[in-house]
């Protein structure tokens, strides 16, 4: 059984090293249940010149690096997809920075969904994974190099809004076309500030819980959301994101995901204070960050929007 989700154009950035492995693995897992056409291995690379002296010395014998890039993607892409894959695969080798080419292939190849590798040592400014997430045009899935190669628990952070509904329905579509249980989790606003009684301000506390209880009733039928759906509230005391890669990790989710939310409808782009800081935290946990492309503009566009 298929998805009817339409991942058609799917690019997979590979840094040519061990985790590369692991990310053709479960891409493979993946996408096994999505209608994918074409299939892009993207490469960047500071400098895919060989050094001048053995240009010279081995020029009658020795491959281009380009070649031997190829050859070598090419045999990892057979071994994680088979020699029988149904779409077609690209090989695409670049030069220079990797944001910017990652970037830039996403937009010129009208990529869906991009896939890329997530390792746990990476600091803050090396977080381009991260930094795509965010200013990128396409949904992007993130896989940490300790990842596992099956979805067994999704974790689905929700916070009642139209926005959010894609991730619904992906989450969804997991659950029927890989037996996935969901896990939903959704942070009410607090109580503590309003109220000089405490008396008072725990009867404010279960009112607003009580509200979210009754809004996720509401939204889980609008979406036409199964009996045996349910969300976990909690209150937000300031930690949402800490707090649900800990509850993710705790649960043992093999997936979580999040939908980009931005300031305004079409500009997806500007992901959510929530988003942005769940993608930028977890490294131990696959994650797709879902977007909807066709509305999304391009960073500056979003910029423009906000300030007119």
């Amino acid at each position: 059984m298929k998805s009817k989700t339409a991942y058609k154009r799917v690019m997979i950035a590979l840094e040519g090293e061990l985790h590369d492995d692991l990310i053709l693995k479960y891409s493979a897992y993946l996408l096994s249940f999505f209608e994918v056409d074409q299939l892009f291995l993207l490469h960047v690379s500071p400098d895919l010149s060989l050094e001048p002296e053995l240009q010279h010395k081995y020029k009658d014998v020795l491959a281009s690096k380009e070649e031997n890039l190829e050859k070598f993607f090419e045999e990892l892409h057979h071994y994680a997809f088979g020699e029988d894959a149904p779409h077609k695969l690209h090989i695409v080798l670049e030069e220079g920075q990797a944001f910017e080419k990652i970037l830039r292939q996403c937009h010129i190849k009208d990529i869906d969904l991009l896939i890329m590798g997530r390792r746990a040592s990476d600091t803050d400014h090396e977080l381009i994974g991260a930094r795509i997430a965010e200013q990128g045009p396409c949904s992007v899935l993130l896989i940490p190099e300790t990842s596992s190669c099956e979805i067994n628990e999704v974790f689905l952070p929700l916070d009642f809004s139209a926005a959010g509904q894609g991730a619904v329905h992906f989450s969804k579509e997991l659950m029927q076309v890989c037996d996935a249980e969901v896990n939903c989790l959704h942070f009410f606003n607090p109580a503590s500030g309003y109220l000089k009684s405490a008396e008072a301000e725990k009867e404010l506390r279960q009112d607003i819980k009580a509200k979210a209880q009754q809004e996720w009733l509401n939204y889980k039928e609008e979406l036409n959301l199964e009996e045996t759906w349910t969300c976990e509230l909690i209150e937000n005391r300031g930690q949402a994101p800490t707090h649900a890669i800990f509850l993710a990790e705790q649960s043992g989710s093999d997936l979580i995901v999040i939908s980009s939310k931005g300031r305004t409808a079409s500009a997806s782009v500007l992901m959510g204070s929530f988003a942005k800081e769940t993608v930028r935290m977890n490294r131990k946990i696959p994650i797709i960050i879902l977007k909807r492309k066709r509305e999304n503009l391009d960073f500056f566009g979003a910029l423009k929007d906000l300030v007119d």
